[in-house]
């Protein structure tokens, strides 16, 4: 979380100990706080006007916001997140988020049909949904249809090898796949320049 007054953060930190880092599910939080709380335009910009010292600009005009200042937890350096990280997290959720889109849209269908979204990964174990979607990573549905199921592809190797059945039902699900090449698909840049925005260029799709 971030203090909307002072802009300073309350960070949960693995094992209790000192921060090194921002994990993968930490930087879809800090992102999210940082565009409630109004540190970030909708294009993952800093706002110049912010008089806060936790808001710094080097000398390319490149804005940073600092997490953890290096005094405060004994650091060598200090923990922060500048306007090319989030740049480089934009278009990675821009692609997740319009590849969905176009692979739903190739079916002449939307989001709203979908029954279960299911979340494999180490991730899930701190993934927010919430946050998710606010930043437009995850579709804006119904919550409960999210559901976590943790290491899917070591579990699937574990019981193709175990069980002559489950083996059966991996070759039948390779077969029935089918192949949607992105790069060639008459929609696709579009849907990628518009979700490279927070969360999107089309608020509709987030009411």
């Amino acid at each position: 979380n971030i203090d909307k007054d002072n802009l300073k953060p309350d960070l949960t930190i693995i094992e209790n100990t000192k921060p090194v880092g921002i994990c993968g599910s930490g930087i879809i939080d800090l992102i999210c706080q940082m565009l409630i709380t109004g540190i970030i335009d909708r294009r993952g910009k800093i706002h110049r006007d912010i008089d806060n010292e936790r808001i710094r600009f080097n000398e390319h005009e490149i804005g940073e916001y600092v997490l953890a200042f290096k005094e405060e937890y004994d650091l060598e350096n200090d923990i922060t997140v500048n306007e090319v990280d989030i740049d480089n997290f934009i278009k990675a959720k821009g692609a997740i988020y319009s590849g969905a889109s176009v692979l739903i849209e190739s079916l002449g269908m939307d989001f709203s049909v979908i029954d279960k979204v299911y979340i494999a990964g180490g991730i899930r174990n701190n993934l927010d949904i919430e946050n998710s979607i606010l930043i437009g990573l995850l579709p804006d549905i119904e919550r409960e249809k999210f559901v976590y199921i943790g290491n899917s592809s070591l579990v699937g190797s574990y019981l193709t090898l175990l069980s002559k059945d489950a083996k059966n039902k991996l070759i039948d699900i390779g077969n029935e796949m089918t192949y949607v090449e992105l790069s060639v698909y008459p929609t696709y840049m579009d849907e990628f320049i518009s979700a490279c925005f927070l969360p999107h260029t089309n608020i509709e799709q987030f009411p």
